[in-house]
């Protein structure tokens, strides 16, 4: 697999290219990059597979790369390569892209490999760059068993709890059910307007309809749905609406 690395900053560029000649003969470095427009060159020159993207740079913003090329030309793959942490974290996995953190580890890369070869559609980089436009994330893109869906937040009401998998519940009256524990969603917090109200749920705060406080509590979503709260959770929810309340 041909490769090529973009980042500014020379001691990354040797870091990444060191650790990938060493532990992943598979992958062939064919050209290093400190810029985007630069990197475009060295894309079509060499045709590569894979693409190891910074994102902080100047003059162009990795998320820009794709600006340069046509939709239907993208015939590589990009694994972000970031100093970023926590929002930009939650940022990338809410866009369903990969993305390995600085300082690189031997296993971060193999994960971000191992996953390289799955189809990822140009959607889900568009919703990754809406994502970091924007102070909250309107997006967020679900690995369903036929492709990835995307979906607005703003049309969720909820997240069930089944398991080893998750509900999505939409307002179009759609359900959505991903391979993946409601847990990995509680990122859902800190980009936007969500909380766990239960162990099985994650509400949309601005979906709800009525807050009822008897019998330990129960919200009931736009749809009619009635929900319990967990005893522990009840007053932090309440507290959301408190300047609300009249």
């Amino acid at each position: 697999m041909r490769a090529i690395i973009v980042d500014d900053e020379l001691n990354a560029r040797l870091a990444l290219r060191g650790i990938i000649e060493e532990n992943f003969p598979e992958i062939e470095i064919v050209a290093e990059n400190a810029d985007v427009p630069n990197a475009v060159k060295s894309i079509h020159s060499f045709q590569p597979e894979l693409v190891f993207l910074d994102i902080a740079m100047p003059g162009y913003s990795g998320l820009e790369l794709l600006k340069f090329f046509d939709e239907n030309s993208i015939n590589f793959k990009i694994i972000f390569v970031t100093a970023y942490t926590e929002y930009a974290i939650n940022a990338f996995e809410l866009s369903a892209v990969d993305y390995i953190l600085k300082p690189v580890r031997i296993d971060a890369l193999q994960r971000a490999l191992s996953k390289v070869n799955e189809a990822k559609s140009s959607e889900s980089l568009k919703v990754l760059q809406s994502n970091f436009d924007v102070p909250q994330n309107k997006k967020i893109a679900l690995n369903t068993g036929d492709g990835i869906t995307f979906i607005e937040l703003q049309d969720i009401l909820y997240l069930k709890a089944d398991g080893s998998y998750t509900h999505f519940f939409i307002s179009n009256k759609n359900k959505i059910t991903v391979s993946k524990k409601i847990a990995e969603f509680e990122r859902l917090e800190q980009v936007s307007n969500f909380m766990r109200i239960h162990r099985s749920h994650i509400i949309n705060l601005e979906r709800i309809q009525k807050i009822l406080k008897q019998d330990g509590g129960t919200v009931i979503m736009d749809n009619g749905d009635e929900l319990s709260i967990s005893a522990d959770r009840k007053a932090a929810l309440l507290e959301k609406f408190e300047s609300f309340r009249f």
